[in-house]
């Protein structure tokens, strides 16, 4: 399993509050073990409470097949700066199967 769309530590802007137009999580799964219904994803960001989303499955879903998964979010907007992250399971009472850690930043201007 991979996670994939901010290459970096961190999502720099010019200020704060800010909206992102959109962003979009790649999942990128190889040979599925257990098939499921739903993703789960938990976005945790600085001063908020955690949102929650929840996707179906692909309906050809099957176990030892790889799938990648495109989720876009938008607008995305982000109110503070601090550490967030990205969190990902497959049943929705599970410990995250996958977490990405990010921080959000002002850039500094020189």
């Amino acid at each position: 399993m991979s996670l994939m769309g901010i290459y970096s530590n961190d999502i720099v802007v010019n200020k704060l509050p800010n909206i992102l137009p959109f962003i979009n999580i790649v999942v990128m799964l190889e040979g599925i073990k257990e098939s499921f219904n739903k993703i789960f994803i938990d976005i945790v960001m600085p001063k908020s409470d955690p949102i929650k989303l929840s996707y179906p499955a692909p309906p050809d879903l099957e176990k030892g097949k790889n799938l990648n998964l495109v989720i876009g979010l938008s607008p995305f907007k982000l109110n503070s700066a601090g550490s967030a992250k990205f969190e990902i399971r497959f049943t929705e009472d599970e410990k995250a199967s996958m977490v990405h850690h990010f921080s959000i930043k002002v850039n500094e201007k020189t």
